[in-house]
């Protein structure tokens, strides 16, 4: 089967994508890939060995701005060039994530009649999958919406994991990722962009642990545009800075507590690994979802949500000791679903032409 994937944006929206293509390229399906050029889901789909098509895409800001124009202008221009690329490689469906990215490319298989499904992540659908929801042949989500639904068909598979994020803990994993086996290990990430503040209290966090909790470490995922600063801020012994971790079921079995943003794909990823978390929900998230996000992760998981402007060293440092004397619950996959399976059953189906 050839199946066109469009997804970019942020790790929340290319993993997911790399957990199904993973999927449909082991069994031999036809994979290509649209996306921005020179940005992760390109690089994440030419490590997998999927085709890949560049298209330059501007997201759309919230309130009026001069760059809308040249967002829309880019839109018309990558719906153009995403219609060639579908007729081209004769794709039979097209799978999306919703975010910008995908609006083009889907807007073009909708102008070719050809069969769409969309992946929404989170609780509270966004901007793309609200507007074509009712246009393609099938929703699917994570989990159920929180409040208002959407229009059209819609079907909860899931959250699709990447490979590897359910690891066990070993010692070369440590020694991997530059940590102490023998000391315990706070991980703080803020997705795969990174988050200044949570760089910036991780760094205060090291420094007050240098002389008062010598028996802990930090590693820190900074996303590529802040590691420079924490480099030059940060040089201490209880604390590993690296840009982008591709591996992140190694940092997830390292550590005895996460804190992290409360993306959809983090809170699954935190519910598949068990272990404790500190989540500081993005607070200029669209409706405020990362906090919705946050707030069903603990209703079953072990974690503490601390607001940003709540987030200082010694609130962090609290959550952390308390979350530290939690028993990490391992290995629970979203209640032994296999989301990649539906999705791809569910590609099948609409691909086919099968009643969904």
């Amino acid at each position: 089967m050839r199946v066109a994937i469009t997804a970019g944006g942020t790790g929340g929206h290319v993993y997911p994508a790399v957990a199904v293509a993973t999927a449909l390229l082991a069994r031999g399906d036809q994979v290509h890939w649209i996306g921005r050029p020179d940005s992760l889901e390109e690089s994440e789909a030419r490590a997998l060995g999927a085709d890949f098509s560049p298209i330059r895409l501007l997201g759309l800001k919230r309130r009026w701005s001069w760059e809308n124009v040249r967002a829309l202008i880019c839109f018309v221009r990558g719906r153009r060039l995403a219609r060639e690329i579908l007729q081209r490689i004769r794709a039979e469906v097209l799978f999306a994530l919703g975010s910008y990215v995908s609006a083009p490319a889907i807007s073009a298989a909708l102008s070719l009649r050809l069969p769409v499904l969309v992946h929404e992540q989170n609780v509270v659908p966004g901007l793309v999958v609200r507007a074509y929801a009712r246009k393609v042949a099938m929703v699917l989500l994570a989990k159920p919406l929180a409040g208002k639904g959407i229009e059209g068909r819609a079907r909860v598979v899931g959250m699709p994991l990447r490979p590897g994020i359910v690891l066990d803990r070993r010692e070369e994993w440590y020694l991997d990722l530059g940590l102490s086996p023998s000391r315990k290990t706070l991980f703080i990430f803020g997705g795969s962009q990174g988050a200044r503040s949570l760089c910036t209290v991780g760094l205060e966090l090291a420094r007050n642990w240098n002389a008062n909790r010598p028996d802990w470490q930090i590693l820190l995922q900074t996303g590529r545009a802040n590691l420079e600063w924490v480099q030059q801020r940060g040089a201490s012994n209880n604390l590993v800075p690296v840009a982008h971790l591709h591996e992140m079921g190694k940092a997830y079995a390292c550590a005895d507590v996460v804190v992290a943003r409360s993306g959809a794909v983090s809170c699954a990823e935190l519910e598949a690994v068990g272990k404790p978390a500190v989540l500081v929900p993005f607070p200029s998230a669209t409706q405020d979802h990362q906090r919705l996000n946050a707030e069903e992760f603990l209703k079953a998981h072990a974690g503490i949500l601390l607001a940003e402007d709540q987030l200082d060293v010694s609130s962090l440092d609290r959550a952390v000791m308390e979350l530290a004397q939690k028993q990490p619950l391992t290995g629970i996959v979203q209640n032994g679903a296999d989301p990649v399976g539906r999705i791809v059953s569910a590609i099948d189906e609409i691909a086919r032409g099968r009643k969904p």
